[in-house]
């Protein structure tokens, strides 16, 4: 029973820190309040069509993007994927004036042509939205959020199915339209809703080539480490990233870095997605990235005075995972999306520190998005990946550490750390990581003290085996000085019990299913990938441990 448990952790992404946290509780929330689709200014959608008019069938892989008041129904044909075969373009407040643009041969002309005799694209932007199109349409709901049928310009549709996508939105994932003599199916995959174009929220200019792109916080060619770690044991000259220098790291990225966004950030011949893909080295790593970011002072009073980890652990362990996954596999207006949104919560904290602690002295003012502090929370993860893929899987070369760093510098970018200011390769992030567990910047303070013992603390009896393997595995990874600094015990009793942690899991990675040796956020990005809904198995977990329908589809 202990084994089997201990093992399960392999399994799913990071889940052993969101039961941790709140063990045996009920992992779903109350109904929300969906955002008003009405708000949607740049969105898509995406699926596949079959209209029966005129003795006809035509069908079709289809996408409906809309940036202000234009849209775009491309014709796909049989690739969900694929470059538009037609175009049907519009401006909403001139919907008589569509066109049609004809590029991928008779086939595509022939369907394309067949869907505008029977419609109008610009009355999709509103139907695809759950929206009425004009004052005159009838609307049937019992929902007080999401029609169940709308009649307007001869069509009857109804909904037969919502789907929740980021932002807070629940749109139409399958439409059943008819008319006299016509009927349209619509099955929606997935959807966008925002970022398409500028990567950065509320209005802010996007353009990376005005001024220095790395504007107050470009460094020559010095010292990263020495610059980062002072000798002398003092705290870094505190940097806080303003809104103008973080908008042009989202510019750099999404402008110049990404050519193609449905892949996102990384793409699946990434070193990220093979090693963050994993469903036992990001999880049995969690541990021991959480106590290494905690001994910084810096983050430890940011939790303690203004996260809601103590209040609502599992929430905030949620939304903490769904950005990280938005950031790490999701498409790139998911990722710009998840950027901003944590940019705003980060700049809400701030304070001062009401004890000395190591290098950090009594009202020392601290900001969530101060540079120094963020590049070692980055730090943290990617370490720890690294260390926990060599542990559990094979060793990395030179070449694929060096590969792994560089896409580690994009998801720096993300939170307005410029390149410049992180160690130029592998080996100097090392120096730094060493650097840092050697020195006074990581200092355990009596409130990361009781974060550790939340951590561990099994709510239920069915958790204490798991968080006893975990304990037990973040004592042995921790660098010695900081497993000291939280008094946690690796002795001889210790050593023997992670010995055979290790030689279970790696006799399950063996035995189990190659579906299942990556977690179900990695599948739900190859699903976006192939323009397919995620099912099964993988969509139930997510559902169950996230509470969400889906994270990066």
């Amino acid at each position: 029973m202990m084994i089997s448990l201990l093992l399960e952790q392999g399994k799913k992404l990071l889940l052993v820190l969101l039961l941790a946290l709140q063990g045996c509780s009920s992992l779903q929330e109350s109904s929300y309040a969906p955002t008003s689709p009405e708000t949607l200014n740049e969105w898509m959608v995406e699926g596949r069509f079959v209209l029966r008019a005129e003795g006809v069938k035509s069908k079709s892989y289809f996408y409906f993007k809309q940036l202000g008041e234009n849209y775009q129904l491309a014709v796909l044909m049989d690739d969900p994927v694929g470059a538009p075969k037609a175009l049907i373009s519009g401006n909403v407040y001139a919907p008589q004036e569509e066109t049609l643009d004809v590029m991928g041969g008779v086939e595509a002309k022939k369907v394309a042509e067949h869907l505008h005799a029977q419609l109008q694209a610009g009355d999709l932007s509103y139907w695809v939205r759950g929206l009425p199109a004009t004052a005159n349409a009838v609307i049937y709901q019992e929902n007080m959020y999401v029609p169940d049928s709308i009649e307007e310009k001869g069509w009857s549709i109804a909904y037969q199915d919502y789907m929740s996508v980021q932002g807070g939105y629940r749109l139409p994932a399958d439409m059943e339209m008819k008319s006299e003599g016509a009927s349209l199916d619509l099955e929606l995959v997935r959807a966008e809703t925002g970022f398409l174009t500028n990567p950065c929220d509320q209005g802010l200019a996007a353009d990376p080539q005005t001024g220095n792109a790395d504007g107050a916080y470009a460094y020559a060619s010095d010292d990263a480490v020495k610059r980062l770690v002072p000798e002398d044991g003092s705290a870094p000259l505190p940097l806080w990233i303003d809104e103008a220098n973080f908008c042009k790291q989202l510019a750099k990225v999404h402008n110049n870095k990404m050519p193609n966004p449905r892949e996102g950030l990384f793409g699946p011949d990434s070193m990220m997605w093979k090693l963050d893909g994993l469903s036992a080295p990001p999880a049995f790593g969690a541990g021991r990235a959480l106590l290494l970011q905690v001994a910084h002072p810096w983050v430890t009073a940011g939790i303690d005075q203004h996260s809601e980890v103590r209040n609502d652990p599992m929430g905030r362990a949620r939304r903490t995972f769904y950005h990280i996954s938005s950031m790490v596999f999701g498409s790139m207006p998911q990722a710009m999306a998840s950027a901003n949104q944590v940019r705003d919560i980060h700049e809400e904290i701030d304070g001062e520190m009401t004890e000395e602690a190591g290098a950090f002295h009594r009202g020392s003012e601290y900001r969530a998005n101060e540079i120094n502090a963020m590049i070692w929370v980055h730090a943290t993860l990617w370490e720890t990946i690294v260390h926990m893929y060599e542990k559990l899987e094979d060793d990395l070369s030179p070449e694929e550490k060096n590969q792994f760093y560089e896409e580690t510098k994009l998801f720096a970018m993300l939170f307005g750390i410029p390149e410049s200011a992180l160690p130029t390769d592998w080996d100097a992030f090392m120096d730094y990581n060493r650097a840092m567990w050697a020195s006074p910047q990581l200092t355990v303070t009596p409130n990361a003290m009781q974060l550790k013992e939340d951590l561990f603390d099994a709510k239920s009896i069915w958790m204490i085996a798991p968080l006893w393997g975990q304990e037990i595995i973040t004592a042995a990874e921790l660098p010695p000085r900081i497993r000291d600094q939280y008094d946690m015990k690796y002795g001889w009793w210790q050593k023997f019990n992670y010995g055979w942690i290790r030689g279970a899991t790696w006799t399950a990675q063996v035995l189990m299913p190659k579906s299942m040796e990556h977690h179900p956020i990695y599948h739900e990005a190859q699903a976006r990938l192939a323009g397919e809904r995620l099912g099964g198995y993988n969509q139930w977990l997510i559902e169950a441990f996230f509470d969400k329908e889906r994270l990066v589809n």
